[in-house]
């Protein structure tokens, strides 16, 4: 009996000695970094805004490190009231990050029906360029969101009363995910097609058009700190409300509001 209890006990020892052996193998300290690049938009005055995007792109360490390079179209008018499209993912080695690249290949917009081809003056050579200046650190998830401002971002060309093209000039901000809050409320009378703008001393950071099923809206992506916020519709009808804080990971819900 005495025998039987000590080889039982040997056992048990032995089993624990296996199991602890293979905590450590799976404990390990992580070794990269990972990092997601998405797309959000304003709303623009065109049917649709269709970009095609070839590649994703990052400067690091004096080198460029593509994300993705699957060409994907892009209706730009689809991404926006707090929704984002992601462009491209990797693991990649810590370091700083000073540069986003876009290559673009080809751009257009449908006004009133009618497909017009957007001039992409070196975009498609030398890609779009966005500044940003980050450290990856190994174990971490960086989700960087492209905010590109359609209205902004495509200009006619030729005489304002009869335009004879379209330009590609973009106006885009660079913010990371984790870092960014939002804001949001409800139109009570949103029939007629409001657009709902966020503003810091007095310059627009970016704007969304309110749902037009529900009169829901979400300014999203929003670096920490005060804004104001104006609603207007087609009709000229206006909300604004000043001073309202916005924190990281959080959203400021203004609640019911209506235009007058």
């Amino acid at each position: 009996m005495k025998t039987h209890i000590l080889l039982l006990a040997l056992l048990f020892v032995t089993a624990i000695g296996f199991t602890a052996c293979s905590d450590d193998d799976t404990n390990e300290p992580a070794t990269t970094a990972t990092l997601a690049v998405s797309l959000t938009d304003a709303p623009a005055d065109y049917d649709a805004v269709n970009i095609t995007f070839s590649e994703v792109a990052v400067s690091m360490n004096g080198g460029w490190i593509v994300l993705s390079g699957n060409p994907v179209t892009v209706n730009l008018l689809e991404w926006n009231n707090g929704k984002s499209i992601e462009l491209g993912r990797k693991d990649l080695d810590p370091g700083k990050v000073t540069q986003i690249r876009l290559m673009v290949t080809d751009a257009e917009v449908v006004v009133d029906g009618q497909t017009y081809s957007v001039t992409i003056p070196s975009a498609e050579q030398t890609g779009l360029k966005l500044i940003t200046n980050f450290d990856l650190v190994a174990g971490s998830t960086y989700e960087l969101v492209v905010d590109f401002d359609a209205h902004k971002s495509i200009v006619t060309t030729g005489p304002p009363q009869n335009p004879n093209g379209y330009k590609l000039q973009p106006t885009i901000r660079v913010v990371e995910k984790a870092v960014t809050g939002s804001i949001s409320g409800t139109v009570t009378n949103f029939a007629d097609a409001p657009i709902a703008m966020v503003l810091q001393n007095g310059v627009e950071v970016t704007s969304t058009p309110v749902d037009q099923t529900n009169g829901s809206f979400r300014l999203s992506y929003l670096m920490p700190g005060s804004y104001d916020i104006r609603i207007e519709d087609t009709q000229g009808r206006v909300y604004t409300q000043d001073a309202l804080t916005v924190t990281p990971g959080a959203d400021n819900a203004v609640g019911s509001v209506t235009l007058m």
